[in-house]
């Protein structure tokens, strides 16, 4: 499902662009500014998480919630899809998949964990309704590189690719698809039933699941983002049995809103409602079968992340969303390349093209990082600028040969986002971006095995001081709203404890093209991130 192929690229470079549009808008030649910590990753002696990658993840206090994704079940076979299967049982064999529910401390190196069958034990005893309403929606808790995000105490889960049936024989190629449901989860109760506290656990806020029978949301590989106050399926693609073709696009971004019934019969109980807005895209239907081949938001498994953009309205700060590089154009199956431009997302405002999106040919990515990884985003509000890292994954800006495997990384990435408004012509948003580091994970001057990141998820340090976006639009516009964004002004000290890197694919080649010993594997390994002041 998976190819990844990149292009030729120096190892160390400054982007530096000259980008005029009407009178009255310049911006200058330059470079990602110089910030005044220095960003460093130590590995954590910790034994007792599970491997996992492309795996469901939430936080409650010091404990992690970790279910789904894949894992080493056996002979290392958690790790990269074998690029040469079919895709279905030898590229993702059923085994690999991850069927336990874990709950993990960092501070104690704790590890407990129910599989879905003691799940069902459960919920049959102590939540009967909740086991109703889990009938039919096993697979959000058994499935592969699903869209996450946590909300509060709130886990929201969409999509995610594996077997209609674990236990099926026969057609591989018919008994794999991408899910159809959406399901919201609440963390601290979960996290209670895991640890065995039933007391703790609220019945009426547990589960609550929904299909999307348009297959609007039926997404793997993209990202599942919060702005303005709704959710948005942020790209990704249909792969499987349940798709026309068998592998079709996003091609956009959905804002969408769920609403959760509660009354009536014990059929309609924790029934999630789902509501799908206008499409955000640069075709004019998404799901129309030459989109694949004309829209730039044609990606998938690329980094994704929460943004900040000042509005031209009224000159204040509102959550957007950034999508920088992913894979892939449209071409031939042997010569896909990697997306290196970006989009922005910027709800809240239009720009002269009267789009909430504003598409950044300028930007050039050079092949680095392309790939989902770890991340987090840094706000500097006296200069008006994000601060994006990206910590490993793959995209080395090494050329592969035609079908193969563009290389594992541990570079590390900075990236400047910035925008210049002329209220008399336009509003431009620009990035720029350099590598900070050969090889973040291991700390040495060369991009060397093994390789960390791809898959993988940053854990935040919650005790950090996060953007607030000021309300929009009156009493029935969007209320203030606490963001992901680290608030660069609250920094105190001469380190900041940023989080922690867990899991994800742990690769022992730059291009293993497969599982296995010795080419890679589900990680177990944490990392903590740090930043210091130089």
């Amino acid at each position: 499902m998976k190819n990844y192929v990149s292009k030729l690229a120096l190892l160390f470079f400054g982007l530096s662009l000259m980008y005029s549009c009407e009178p009255g808008i310049v911006i200058e030649n330059n470079t990602p500014s110089e910030i005044a910590y220095e960003l460093h990753l130590e590995e954590l002696p910790n034994k007792n998480a599970p491997a996992l990658q492309s795996f469901v993840h939430g936080i409650s206090g010091e404990e992690w919630l970790l279910f789904a994704g894949r894992t080493n079940q056996s002979n290392d076979n958690g790790g990269l899809h074998d690029m040469n299967g079919d895709y279905t049982d030898t590229s993702f064999p059923p085994v690999s998949y991850n069927d336990s529910i874990f709950v993990y401390n960092l501070k104690r190196d704790a590890r407990v964990g129910i599989s879905m069958s003691q799940l069902k034990g459960i919920l049959t005893r102590h939540f009967p309704k909740n086991a109703v309403a889990l009938n039919g929606f096993e697979a959000v808790f058994r499935n592969s590189n699903p869209l996450v995000k946590q909300d509060g105490d709130f886990l929201y889960v969409v999509g995610g690719f594996g077997p209609i049936d674990f236990k099926a024989k026969g057609s591989a190629a018919q008994n794999y698809m991408t899910y159809n449901h959406v399901a919201r989860i609440h963390v601290p109760s979960l996290v209670a039933i895991v640890n065995g506290n039933y007391d703790s656990a609220s019945k009426e806020l547990l589960f609550s699941f929904g299909r999307d029978t348009t297959n609007t949301l039926v997404s793997t590989g993209g990202e599942l983002e919060k702005a303005g106050g709704s959710l948005y399926v942020v790209m990704g693609h249909c792969f499987g049995n349940n798709c026309t073709p068998f592998q079709k696009y996003v091609d956009a971004a959905y804002p969408f809103s769920v609403s959760v019934d509660t009354s009536g019969t014990i059929k309609n109980i924790h029934k999630l409602n789902i509501s799908i807005s206008n499409a955000i895209s640069d075709v004019s239907n998404p799901k129309g079968a030459g989109a694949d081949n004309m829209s730039a938001f044609r990606r998938r498994d690329g980094p994704i992340t929460p943004a900040i953009y000042k509005s031209p309205v009224n000159d204040t700060i509102q959550e957007g969303i950034a999508i920088y590089s992913g894979v892939f154009k449209a071409g031939n199956d042997n010569n896909l390349q990697a997306w290196n431009d970006a989009i922005y997302i910027h709800p809240a405002f239009a720009n002269k093209e009267n789009t909430v999106y504003t598409y950044d040919r300028a930007y050039n990515q050079k092949d680095f990082n392309v790939y989902a990884a770890p991340n987090f985003v840094m706000y500097d509000a006296d200069k008006e600028i994000t601060h994006t890292f990206l910590l490993g994954g793959i995209g080395d800006g090494q050329s592969a040969a035609n079908g193969k495997l563009s290389g594992f990384t541990n570079t590390g990435m900075h990236i400047e986002t910035k925008i210049v408004t002329d209220f008399k012509t336009n509003t431009v948003i620009t990035s720029t971006n350099k590598l900070i580091s050969q090889n973040i994970y291991l700390n040495n001057e060369k991009n060397d095995k093994p390789f960390y990141g791809a898959e993988a998820i940053l854990f935040p340090n919650e005790s950090l001081i996060t953007i607030i976006v000021p309300a929009q639009g009156g009493k029935n516009g969007t209320p203030a709203r606490t963001t992901e964004i680290l608030d660069m002004s609250k920094f105190d000290g001469s380190e900041i404890h940023i989080g922690h890197v867990f899991g994800g694919i742990e690769a022992f080649e730059s291009n293993p093209a497969t599982y296995g010993p010795g080419k890679s594997r589900a990680s177990k390994k944490i990392f903590k991130v740090v930043l210091k002041k130089k």
